[in-house]
């Protein structure tokens, strides 16, 4: 019995027109594969011929002030794909030439789309006010001083929208807020204030944390009171002694409301400096579900502020909800020799809805990508999302530190 390894679509192709004609018993696999070769490099020639045709579309199209995009002229196209291919091929063939056509739009977006540099905002003066949400021993705090130092002028704001609001407004240059944990996931609310204020992302980092239970003594709790996040990293812990959870707005909240509580059934969960700041005993360490826990955090500013050194870019945008949207968009990056470290969908917010102009159940998604807004390709390919997409924002772009 013979065995053929089939390694790709034109193997297959091949391979059955030979089954057909007997070829198969008197060829060995190296001899296919060999020809198999030949029609490869057949097919790179036409394929080089065809993008230089299409350089003659992309100046025509730009003389003439046209659309990139030919919904009309695909569909036909691709429709006509479809009923020449063989028998069991017709959606292999689509998706070939589904391929090839995307392309050929990349690289006529890349030939038409001028670059043109990002403004950004100039050095600010010395000394800057940072909005932080908590009180002091926050983990946000922590954050803030990692980046800014320990003389830094931080303001204190109970909730994350007035840290926003605070930077929105022009109260604070920057603000600090947590947007992902390594054990819980992203923060939502931070999320969602990104996409209702109009601010950026103008530095990103990460800080381990350590969660302890602390009390005012050293009675056994029954009631612990934390940042829902705080409460959701240790879940494990709090399950396991069965006791009752209440949400507070931050970590060093929950330690000081703690500290001035008249019970003594109620405990928190924030970080043991916090504990400390307040005067309360630690009755546990470490009790996140997780050993490697981190929380990364990001800056805000009002103005689109690039730091020199910056290597990553964020962006948020919704897509068609149509069948291949997301393929398309990351053979745009592909394209571009980008690489994408990070995509998440997220339900599209009410907020983003009336500004997509839809109102059905989709998404939106947050993408994190290397590069700079100085680079060619990089100001291109946004330039032509931004165009291209329902809803886009540029978030940011800043240097990732750990």
């Amino acid at each position: 019995m013979l065995f053929i390894l089939i390694d790709t679509a034109s193997d297959l192709i091949i391979l059955r027109s030979w089954i057909s004609s007997g070829r198969v018993n008197k060829m060995n696999l190296d001899e296919i594969r060999k020809e198999i070769d030949g029609i490869d490099g057949k097919l790179l020639d036409l394929f080089a011929e065809r993008m230089k045709l299409c350089e003659q579309v992309a100046e025509y199209k730009a003389q003439n002030k046209m659309e990139i995009f030919q919904g009309g002229r695909e569909q036909q196209v691709l429709d006509n794909i479809s009923g020449k291919s063989p028998q069991g091929l017709e959606t292999a063939s689509r998706l070939l030439f589904s391929q090839i056509m995307e392309i050929s739009k990349c690289l006529q977006q890349q030939r038409i789309t001028e670059f043109k540099s990002f403004e950004c905002a100039e050095d600010i003066a010395a000394d800057p006010v940072i909005a932080c949400p908590g009180i002091g021993g926050s983990y946000s705090e922590e954050a803030c001083i990692k980046k800014f130092g320990e003389k830094a002028r931080i303001e204190y704001y109970n909730t994350f929208e007035q840290v926003f609001m605070a930077v929105d407004s022009g109260n604070a240059v920057y603000g600090v807020l947590p947007i992902e944990n390594s054990t819980a996931g992203s923060v939502d609310d931070t999320y969602s204030l990104l996409e209702r204020y109009d601010v950026h992302i103008c530095g990103r980092l990460s800080i381990p944390v350590n969660h302890v239970l602390a009390a005012k003594n050293k009675s056994e709790p029954k009631i612990v009171v934390s940042h829902r996040q705080a409460l959701h990293q240790c879940s494990e812990f709090i399950k396991s002694r069965g006791y009752t959870t209440q949400n507070a707005d931050n970590t060093s909240i929950a330690a000081k409301s703690v500290s001035e509580s008249l019970r003594n059934d109620t405990a928190c969960i924030c970080s043991a400096h916090c504990a400390e700041l307040y005067g309360l005993e630690i009755l546990a360490d470490d009790i996140a579900d997780s050993n490697e826990n981190h929380t990364r955090f990001i800056i805000v500013s009002k103005e689109l502020r690039v730091e020199e050194n910056a290597d990553v870019v964020s962006i948020c945008l919704s897509l068609p909800h149509i069948s291949g949207s997301l393929y398309k968009l990351l053979t745009r990056f592909y394209f571009a020799g980008l690489n994408l470290t990070r995509i998440e969908s997220r339900h599209m917010s009410p907020y983003i809805k009336k500004k997509a102009g839809t109102d059905g159940f989709e998404v939106v998604f947050y993408l994190d990508f290397e590069g700079s807004l100085t680079n060619a390709a990089v100001g291109k390919l946004l330039r032509n999302l931004e165009k291209d997409c329902g809803y886009y924002k540029l978030l940011g772009s800043y240097k990732d530190t750990n």
